[in-house]
């Protein structure tokens, strides 16, 4: 097994890791097939697939609202009850969330579920979880769509230049979230356990993370100031916090923490490529 994830015939180099992007890259209508076949396999291609799968995170939403909104005074910006403000509030840490935990969980499993093709095909094995990632961006994006709606409805005022943050804030989480399920489907390959373990990381993730509580106490939050700093060491709350500065709060994304989650993605990208790549060659051994 230590032979396995330590893969000694990989040379791991610089050159070798810019190689293999680019066969990556050159195996795009791969990819785009693989994430055509995710969206088909969820109904996800269709009209009425599209608005379930945006039903779902707004009944999370409605959920949130009621519980922690109303009976735990979290919808309370300046002191007083504002709903539409934490509507908008919510639905960008549930759209964010949700995007990111559907991607890692499902690339926990991608390799061992698809070992036919990896025994009988030879082609860059990270075409499965990008093809993942992708698929699950896309429901992201319908999922702003939605979220642009309804601040149009309930909060126009909200719309500032500031918005225009967005892309960049989508890649960066994007490439965070690839280089984590580089990761997570590494390691899946090898230790069968490794689903279960991801499971509760992102459960204990997710209460770590400020999808329908606020951070600073200053303004309802459940986090003292002298303990904020460490706290914002999650990147996930700081895509959050990104995301609400933007379009809740109309300014840019905080400096520190733009500059923290733009090294950590691309980090991470390098890092769970290179980990994956390192060890694709053994997959067919242990699958």
């Amino acid at each position: 097994m230590s032979a396995a994830v330590q893969s000694p015939g990989a040379k791991g180099g610089t050159p070798e890791l810019i190689d293999r992007f680019r066969q990556l890259y050159a195996r795009r209508e791969t990819v785009r097939f693989l994430v055509a076949s995710h969206l088909k396999a969820g109904h996800r291609d269709k009209f009425l697939g599209r608005i379930w799968s945006l039903l779902d995170p707004l009944l999370f939403m409605l959920v949130y609202l009621l519980v922690f909104g109303m009976f735990f005074g979290q919808a309370r910006f300046g002191g007083k009850i504002n709903i539409a403000d934490f509507i908008i509030y919510l639905l960008c840490g549930v759209l964010s969330w949700r995007f990111f935990e559907g991607s890692v969980s499902a690339a926990t499993g991608c390799i061992r579920s698809n070992r036919g093709l990896i025994h009988e095909i030879s082609f860059p094995k990270a075409v499965f979880p990008l093809s993942i990632c992708l698929s699950r961006l896309s429901d992201f994006l319908w999922g702003l769509l939605v979220l642009f709606a309804v601040v149009l409805v309930v909060g126009p005022d909200h719309l500032t230049l500031h918005v225009f943050w967005f892309p960049l804030l989508i890649l960066l989480q994007l490439m965070f979230t690839l280089g984590l399920a580089f990761i997570v489907a590494f390691l899946g390959a090898f230790f069968a356990d490794t689903a279960n373990i991801v499971s509760v990381t992102m459960r204990l993730w997710f209460y770590l993370s400020p999808v329908f509580y606020k951070v600073a106490k200053s303004e309802g939050g459940i986090i003292s100031k002298g303990n904020e700093a460490l706290y914002m060491l999650n990147p996930i709350a700081c895509f959050f916090e990104a995301y609400r500065d933007c379009l809740l709060r109309g300014q840019m994304p905080q400096a520190n923490q733009l500059f923290y989650v733009t090294s950590i993605a691309l980090f991470m990208l390098i890092f769970g490529f290179s980990i994956f790549s390192r060890g694709e060659g053994q997959f067919a051994k242990y699958v």
